[in-house]
This record gives C-alpha cells, sequence and structure tokens, in this order.
C-alpha cells in the first residue's frame, strides 16, 4: 500500500512540471504530493514496511 502511495507521489511531482508555477492545478497537485508523503510514512511505519522505492 506504502509503494502505491509513493507512486502516486512520484506522478504527481512529474505533472507539476506541466503547469504554470502558482496556477491552482499547480497548488492542487503541490498539495496531494504532501498530503501523499504524510500518509505514506504513517502507513509504512505502521505496517512496518521498508522498500527501495519508498526510502
Amino acid at each position: 500500500m506504502a509503494n502505491i502511495i509513493t507512486a502516486i507521489r512520484i506522478v504527481c511531482s512529474i505533472a507539476l512540471l506541466l503547469f504554470p508555477a502558482f496556477s491552482p492545478p499547480f497548488y492542487s497537485l503541490y498539495i496531494v504530493a504532501g498530503i501523499s508523503d504524510m500518509i505514506d510514512g504513517t502507513v509504512a511505519r505502521k505496517t512496518g514496511t521498508v522498500s527501495a522505492l519508498g526510502s
């Protein structure tokens, strides 16, 4: 599960390059990426998941 959340964050990070800085889509993706980072860490700690992708 944590790897899926990490993959979502990677996709959001790449998608940020497609939008002009400080535009509403840019902020939306930035927020989604930030929230997914917090959720990923919590899920990985609770499940004891460690992977090369997540680290």
